[in-house]
């Protein structure tokens, strides 16, 4: 499938989505897609391969090369952050919220009509997170998790803003923040850190059905690539039938 919803509002990519996601848990057949849009590869693929002037570049799951900081195309995209897979743990009808379990701590979303202990998958956006050196106190933030600096981005010329990779808990999240704040919170790899999360977008469910191979990625899964002719990019992603 190559781009098969460029041409279409936003409103009617998220009708048809759903059913690309049924093709790819039912249908048993190798999907190739590809896409410009950051969104659409995560919700549809597991793995994603990034190539560039024809040559592959990266490859890997789309929750390890999400956060990972050194692939240019994937860290261009608004939308660039980390994919994290999450439970929903709990509602709570009173404040219309939905409480997600995550390997990096709980996170609060608005009421989702899930049920308990359905599996999701959720993007955390690099621009909706903000760091501080200890917990905040008196916010009205309702998701701060805990973590260490792991990987601090290269600083690009002419560029105020630099990203740096957290480990919260054994999860990437990425932030991206001026180089100034970088410089006066004196972030290094090590040091522990507050991480609050404005938004969370939700990426539904990761890919059902059964593996038959999990050796062979292509039987029974999908493909999804995006890629950026302007820059000579093309990023590929594989999506098997079923999570690893």
């Amino acid at each position: 499938m190559d781009e098969p919803l460029a041409a279409l509002d936003e409103a009617r990519k998220a009708e048809i989505l759903p059913f690309l996601e049924r093709l790819r848990d039912l249908g048993g057949v190798p999907i190739l897609y590809v896409s410009h849009a950051l969104p659409e590869i995560v919700r549809l693929a597991d793995r994603v391969v990034v190539l560039e002037a024809g040559r592959v570049v990266a490859r890997g799951p789309v929750d390890e090369l999400s956060a990972r900081l050194d692939v240019a195309p994937l860290r261009a995209a608004r939308e660039a952050g980390a994919v994290l897979a999450a439970t929903v743990e709990a509602h709570d009808p009173a404040f219309a919220l939905t409480r997600l379990s995550t390997a990096a701590g709980p996170l609060h979303v608005p009421l989702l009509d899930r049920a308990v202990g359905a599996p999701l998958r959720i993007l955390v956006s690099a621009r909706d997170v903000t760091l501080s050196l200890a917990r905040p106190a008196g916010t009205s933030a309702l998701n701060v998790l805990a973590g260490t600096v792991a990987e601090i981005g290269a600083a690009t010329p002419g560029d105020p803003g630099t990203e740096v990779r957290l480990d919260c808990g054994g999860l990437a999240l990425v932030v991206r923040l001026t180089r100034r704040s970088l410089a006066e919170m004196g972030l290094r790899p090590g040091l522990p850190v507050f991480a609050a999360v404005k938004s969370v977008a939700l990426v539904e469910g990761p890919p059902r059905g059964p593996r038959r191979n999990p050796e062979l990625p292509l039987r029974g899964g999908s493909v999804s690539a995006a890629r950026r002719p302007s820059a000579g990019r093309r990023w590929a992603a594989r999506s098997p039938a079923a999570p690893a």
